[in-house]
């Protein structure tokens, strides 16, 4: 029996925002840690911490975090708002069917996963490894997974798909 893509699609949405999509560690082994869409989780010489996407930009725009430390940050954000905008866009339009969304969803995630990319760029270096450390971005083929699973899903839950499945069945058995 094949799972219903309307219930697939938010619990896919929702996964991406809480998996972790980069697992990095900071030069000079002063520290590592996981960052998901949604939270910083690092462990460093300093302490733990756990931080939300929210305080980071708060630390950019107070001028606390600045160069490409902040080029980072603001990369990420862009990438979890249009994780959020693919999300609020499937909540909305959810009784369209996908076939009426699957475009806009599939783009929204697949530009949220380069800009996570981009943002691992822009703070490693192109080979995501340097002097600062280096990143191990995780969760970008996952989320690209996601987004070539919402371009290419059939509409499976149409209502009148279980009826025409049926009528199949009968054809078969009426056959043999």
């Amino acid at each position: 029996m094949p799972i219903p893509t309307r219930s697939l699609l938010p619990a896919l949405l929702a996964a991406v925002l809480l998996l972790p999509v980069n697992v990095y560690a900071i030069g000079g082994a002063v520290g590592a840690g996981l960052r998901s869409p949604l939270f910083l989780y690092q462990e460093t010489v300093y302490g733990t911490s756990l931080i939300p996407v929210w305080r980071e930009i708060s630390y950019v725009t107070s001028g606390t975090i600045g160069g490409r430390s902040a080029l980072s940050i603001l990369l990420w954000a862009l990438g979890t708002a249009l994780l959020l905008a693919a999300a609020g866009y499937a909540v909305y339009r959810r009784h369209d069917g996908i076939t009426g969304i699957r475009k806009p969803l599939a783009l929204l995630t697949a530009g949220g996963a380069v800009a996570y990319l981009l943002s691992c760029v822009a703070q490693y270096g192109p080979t995501l490894y340097g002097p600062a450390g280096f990143a191990v971005p995780v969760g970008v083929p996952l989320l690209l997974g996601v987004a070539g699973y919402v371009m290419t899903v059939e509409e499976d839950d149409e209502p009148g798909c279980e009826e025409e499945e049926e009528e199949y069945g009968e054809e078969m058995e009426g056959e043999q």
